[in-house]
């Protein structure tokens, strides 16, 4: 290979943490700093061989059980850039190296924090309370379970207006059980991804008139947008091709998107331009004037795009931070959820961030010999319930943390009624409870575990007994202010839980329809779940 193939060495800020453990210590949490982690595994894991390095977001936390030491390290802000740690073993973990990638010589880099413990949860809930602060998140309100519907997970790509219109009426007819607080329109409304207040054909009810139905019915309309994106195809790239990210050769940076032809190729809006968060103000600020008010802003990802921006000071980070805010500034009274999101550079912009793959129709891929024809083919119940609850720390400190949908029905659905209530379960323990279902053919039992989704909130979650490789199953808690112990029984067998290996007293009530509740002991069967609260 000739070495003119060779790039010179990346810009950015690197530093390195020398630690001081154990030779036996080979703990490591690692973070991913999206919903699309790369993090198949469990985010809990030993290192053991001599010379070994592992890649982590945001956050690390490296020790050793047997003493019970702990080092954290993590960043406090991303306000100009990511930040990646890599953790280094060269026969036993040796230290941490930091990297900034957009963060320029001189320039003075992103917070970061290292703190020391016993207990590596708390240094967790710790960390997390110390970048909220840094990144200036306000209060979060989440006395309330938030609820909801959306049709992406029943329909998919394949939705009409008249299948909404449809879910609508059944929606209505069921509040008695359980009440959508929201009702959002997915992807399929708009002419081409980008073009956000062009109706296609196919649709041809105005959205004005379909957020009225919504409001008379009862429920506040939400619309699904890609805020930072737009397709070639659209009509926004062909009037302003000036608005989008360039490559080093000052041609638009082009991406592959998992939208349909003839919108499969994406473009990232420049927003360092004033003129694109006018735009953007604009479309907010349109579809809130109509009855809009819950704004699902999804690939936001993407928005980080690498490449020139007309400012050559902004970063990736900060031109997102701006296209965020300068949306938060125009819907200040709406709900803004961030989807498909940088964690860090959303925090103190947003509501609700999705902290898990999404979900779909399926527990597991495959299942039961069943080939998954979905679009998110490598998504899956199980999936997304390992994701949410490895987040765990976040809840309710850095934003509400959205489970994804939750799959309780029995048509148009691949799992069990046991799997269907770990998909509730991850509601219950994020308050937020939004459905794809359609409650015009939902089994009654089905219908009864989001009304019971809807009611419950575990607050002061936290794993117990979390083994190293595996993915948490048990988190402590609190319902109504009494013990609680929620069960995620992931495993392929059936699990005897006993009350006193977690604190909890030996006569408890089961909320979720479980009805193997013992004396001092649950028995769940494999793939099932259960909230179990202290009668005292």
């Amino acid at each position: 290979m000739s070495k003119n193939l060779w790039q010179k060495q990346l810009p950015g800020y690197r530093a390195y943490l020398p630690v001081e453990l154990p030779p036996e210590a080979s703990y490591v949490y690692r973070g991913n700093n999206t919903m699309s982690s790369a993090l198949i595994a469990p985010n809990l894991q030993w290192l053991h061989g001599s010379d070994e390095m592992l890649v982590s977001h945001d956050v690390v936390v490296l020790g050793d059980q047997d003493t019970s030491k702990y080092i954290l390290a993590g960043a406090l802000t991303a306000k100009r850039s990511l930040t990646y740690f890599t953790v280094i073993r060269r026969g036993r973990l040796r230290g941490v190296e930091v990297f900034m990638p957009h963060i320029a010589d001189g320039e003075k880099p992103e917070k970061l924090v290292v703190l020391e413990g016993s207990n590596p949860e708390d240094l967790l809930i710790k960390y997390a309370e110390l970048a909220a602060e840094a990144m200036d998140v306000p209060p979060i309100d989440a006395k309330e379970n938030m609820s909801g519907y959306c049709t992406w997970y029943y329909y998919y790509a394949g939705v009409s207006e008249a299948n909404l219109l449809e879910n609508v009426d059944a929606i209505a007819a069921n509040r008695s059980v359980y009440n959508a607080q929201y009702i959002q329109i997915d992807d399929g409304y708009q002419r081409h991804q980008g073009d956000w207040l062009d109706q296609r054909d196919a649709w041809p009810t105005p959205l004005q008139t379909i957020a009225k139905k919504i409001i008379d019915c009862g429920s506040v309309p939400g619309i699904w947008t890609m805020p930072m994106l737009a397709s070639t195809a659209s009509r926004v790239y062909a009037e302003h091709p000036d608005w989008f990210v360039k490559d080093e050769n000052g041609n638009t940076m082009v991406i592959q998107g998992w939208s349909p032809a003839p919108d499969n190729h994406w473009i990232c809006l420049d927003a360092s331009q004033d003129e694109v968060l006018e735009h953007l103000a604009h479309i907010f600020k349109t579809f809130r004037s109509w009855g809009y008010k819950y704004f699902k802003m999804d690939g936001l990802s993407y928005g980080l795009m690498e490449g020139r921006r007309n400012d050559p000071h902004a970063t990736p980070v900060s031109a997102f931070r701006r296209a965020i805010k300068a949306i938060r500034d125009a819907v200040p009274d709406a709900v803004l959820l961030a989807c498909s999101a940088p964690f860090m550079p959303c925090m103190g912009l947003v509501d609700n961030c999705r902290v898990s793959s999404d979900t779909n129709r399926y527990y597991s891929t495959p299942y039961k010999g069943v080939a998954n024809t979905d679009l998110d083919t490598g998504c899956s119940i199980s999936r997304a319930a390992h994701q949410t609850l490895c987040n765990w720390w976040k809840f309710d400190r850095w934003f509400r943390c959205d489970p994804d949908t939750l799959m309780a029905r029995q048509d148009n659905a691949f799992y069990t009624y046991g799997e269907a209530k770990i998909s509730v379960l991850t509601g219950i323990v994020t308050g937020v409870v939004l459905t794809s279902d359609h409650l015009g053919t939902i089994a009654p039992e089905r219908l009864e575990l989001l009304g019971r989704a809807q009611k419950l909130r575990m607050r002061d979650v936290r794993p117990v007994n979390w083994e190293v490789n595996r993915w948490p199953q048990v988190f402590s808690g609190t319902v109504d202010g009494k013990k609680a112990l929620a069960i995620f029984n992931d495993s392929e067998q059936e699990v005897v839980y006993c009350f006193a290996d977690y604190d909890m007293p030996l006569e408890c009530k089961e909320l979720l329809d479980t009805p193997s509740l013992r004396h001092g002991k649950i028995i769940l069967p494999a793939h099932d779940a259960a909230l179990l609260v202290a009668e005292n």
